[in-house]
Order: C-alpha cells, then structure tokens, then sequence
C-alpha cells in the first residue's frame, strides 16, 4: 500500500496511505483535481493535479501549470477582451396574442 508525504497549507505535514486513484502530473502527489483547459472536440486535459499545482481560475474550474501560462498569455495579449465583443445578446422570442 503506498504512502504520501501531503504538505499543509499552515506548514504542517500530513501523512496518507492507501490508493486514492491518479497521481499529479507534476509531482506525483495525491491528484484532487482534473484540468479542465479545453483541448478541442468538447474534450479537456484531464491532467491529475494536486492543490499545490491546481490553480482555480473559475469556481471548480483548475488549469495545469502548462495550461495556466497559455491562459496568462492569452489574457493578456487581450483575448478575453476581443472573444467579449463576439458576445450576442440573447433575445427572448416575442410571443404572439
């Protein structure tokens, strides 16, 4: 049965056996997390992350840290801007009577 040495976020250490399923990608610790970056055809990363490389970029929406600096760059060469102003308002259809 194997064991994880799991830091804490108040600098303590925590100690886990057993299997808990995929490990991160990063660094070989329990995967909590899944990387939801779109990599075309509806499908996305699904990398295993651990919370220390798991960063949150939207309400249980993580990026591995390859996918994260592409989102950065992608951010902020303005591409969140211009995919805004595509945006089309939804318009309810008028009802008749």
């Amino acid at each position: 049965m194997p064991c994880y040495i799991q830091p804490m976020k108040d600098g303590g250490t925590m100690f886990l056996c057993g299997d808990f399923g995929p490990h991160c990608g990063a660094c070989a610790s329990v995967g909590d997390f899944l990387c939801d970056f779109p990599v075309g055809e509806g499908k996305t990363c699904d990398m295993p992350l651990c919370e220390g490389h798991a960063t949150e970029v939207a309400p249980n929406v993580h990026y591995c840290p390859g996918h994260m600096v592409l989102w950065q760059e992608f951010r902020d060469a303005g591409g969140v801007q211009r995919e805004l102003e595509n945006v089309v308002p939804y318009a309810q259809p008028k009802r008749e009577g």
